[in-house]
């Protein structure tokens, strides 16, 4: 497969009882056809093989501080970036072959830094809008722990033509085969191996299979702070910073994990402690999730806290000046009802924030342009459309420490595009 085929044209309908009871659904293929251009200038023929001028209506590079460019076009040699630039300026600079995609915009590959691709056969199987702890159980009813693997080959498919070039997923020893798929895609990834439990075996050695290739990344998480051994999580931390990987780990989701850490032996706790997941060695920490966090010294510009729901000014300022970056899952939040982050703070702190759609065990698709345009539909804030966009590029490709490669349209990164759906591009022209 081509890993820079053209997204398919598909086409669904959109629903709307309650903010994202059901997915947006936007056509999120490419309506056009390809022209080539006559060239002015032929170069050898070897060397305009492995050339390629792009153009569009409008471009976003998604660079902090440049505008959408009209007009415009990307100059791509073995499918790497070469320029950026108006189409009138570069068509004459360069002579290879152009393939017109017509009046789109497009970003660069998005990149959805949180999800549980493994978890995409439980879609429509687990409980929705009923609380964290109905959830769950939901979740474990169904065996979560079994992957359907062509579940998730569909999932990642369906999400590749909706303009995903990259995934920051969660793995276990129970679905290592998962990379495969991505592989076989020739989709990006950086995989988080996650810890989970009191004690864990190998809290002083975990057995984690890092692997640093730049694009196809295996790295190390921990689930939560009230799930994972605290001595595991301090290794694991260690030993991505040693391999200048990215860490990962669920922070202040939901009430109970906020009331568990204050000593509550609430129905959470309960929960674990029936099923033996907590051993005899869990000690509440008496602080809030961000505070416990810091204290273990895992916050840091290469950690990812996923959801930050019940966060604080005080945890907000911590977690700034951490350096951390968020990612924020807003219809996963409200599909298992655990509440609404603050959004609007987090993202007026400064702090880098991604987007991302967790898994279909909690939403309703892994469409990030539907997660983004639920979040400006939410949120109590103006974005300009280039600012958006970073929230599905730029951000979590610094998250997950792939900036180099990907994120942005600049010289020397992998070409990877998405097609901003119309209604998006129409909800912004209307503002």
């Amino acid at each position: 497969m081509d890993r820079h085929y053209l997204p398919i044209v598909t086409t669904f309908y959109y629903s709307y009882n309650r903010v994202a009871a059901a997915p947006y659904n936007f056509p999120t293929g490419l309506p056009v056809q390809h022209q080539q251009l006559k060239r002015r200038k032929k170069l050898p023929e070897k060397t305009r093989q492995k050339s390629k001028i792009i153009r569009c209506k409008q471009i976003i590079p998604a660079v902090p501080g440049q505008q959408a460019m009209d007009n415009a076009c990307i100059v791509c040699h073995d499918n790497t970036i070469v320029e950026v630039g108006p189409y009138r300026t570069l068509k004459k600079k360069y002579s290879a072959a152009t393939t017109d995609l017509g009046q789109v915009t497009i970003t660069p590959g998005l990149i959805n830094a949180h999800s549980h691709l493994n978890l995409s056969g439980l879609y429509n199987k687990t409980r929705d809008g009923e609380g964290f702890i109905p959830w769950l159980l939901s979740l474990l009813a169904n065996d979560y722990r079994t992957t359907d693997f062509s579940s998730v080959k569909k999932a990642a498919i369906s999400a590749q033509q909706q303009g995903t070039c990259c995934f920051g997923d969660i793995l276990s020893g129970h679905n290592l085969h998962l990379t495969d798929i991505l592989d076989e895609l020739q989709l990006h990834y950086t995989c988080f191996y996650e810890a989970f439990g009191f004690p864990h075996a190998d809290a002083q050695h975990p057995s984690i299979p890092y692997r640093t290739t730049p694009l196809q990344r295996i790295s190390g998480a921990g689930h939560a702070l009230h799930t994972t051994d605290p001595d595991c999580l301090r290794v694991i931390k260690r030993q991505t910073r040693a391999r200048n990987l990215p860490f990962s780990i669920h922070l202040a989701e939901h009430q109970d994990e906020m009331t568990m850490l204050m000593g509550e032996k609430n129905s959470f706790y309960n929960l674990l402690k029936d099923r033996e997941l907590l051993g005899n060695t869990y000690r509440p920490p008496m602080k809030t999730a961000v505070e416990y966090a810091r204290d273990l010294g895992i916050l840091d510009a290469a950690t990812l806290a996923v959801h930050c729901v019940h966060i604080s000014d005080k945890d907000l300022n911590i977690l700034l000046k951490s350096g951390t970056n968020i990612c924020l899952c807003p219809r996963s939040n409200l599909f298992i009802d655990v509440g609404r982050a603050p959004m609007e703070k987090i993202i007026d702190s400064g702090i880098s924030v991604s987007l991302a759609t967790d898994s279909l065990a909690s939403n309703h698709d892994l469409n990030l342009w539907n997660e983004l345009f639920h979040f400006l539909k939410t949120i109590e804030r103006d974005f300009t459309l280039e600012e958006a966009v970073q929230l599905l590029t730029i951000n979590p490709a610094r998250a997950l420490l792939m900036d180099r490669e990907l994120g942005s349209f600049e010289k020397g990164k992998i070409f990877r595009y998405g097609v901003v759906p119309e209604e998006i591009v129409t909800y912004f022209e209307k503002k």
